[in-house]
């Protein structure tokens, strides 16, 4: 039997825990706005809460992969900027696509582990951590597992 899992929606919440969690400490990884204009921000709204209120506004973000060298990984928009690092274009419909895959646990070697990381995720598991956090945003941006 196979089966496909499909996120049909995500929250305000889920967003800011996985962006806030992934970047946190992250040496890889970092995301900025891209567009701002028609998005209602909170004055007291962190960075994570832009990210996620630009998002389901229908706008990118944009996600740099600062170990990138040159070298750019699966199909997302991006471009190279002056130091080599590759800033991806991320909208709500990358993200959800990109956690289907870590849900299905098939397509990847380490399937079981990016399952287990989405189930903790989708859970609120007190077990969600930068490690997994990290190993999500690695499939949403660049397609799989690039950076251990």
């Amino acid at each position: 039997m196979e089966t496909k899992t499909t996120i049909k929606e995500l929250t305000h919440e889920d967003l800011v825990n996985l962006l806030c969690t992934a970047t946190y400490g992250s040496s890889w990884l970092d995301c900025y706005l891209t567009d701002i204009e028609g998005v209602d921000f909170g004055d007291d709204d962190c960075r994570e809460d832009m990210w996620a209120h630009a998002l389901l506004a229908g706008k990118r973000i944009m996600c740099v992969d600062y170990y990138a060298e040159e070298e750019s990984y699966g199909t997302l928009d991006h471009e190279t900027d002056e130091d080599g690092n590759v800033c991806y274009f991320v909208t709500l419909e990358d993200i959800k696509d990109g956690l289907q895959k870590c849900a299905d646990g098939t397509a990847f070697k380490y399937g079981n582990f990016l399952k287990r990381c989405y189930d903790d995720l989708a859970n609120e598991s007190y077990n969600f951590d930068q490690v997994e956090a990290d190993a999500l945003m690695q499939v949403i941006v660049l397609g799989e597992l690039i950076y251990g």
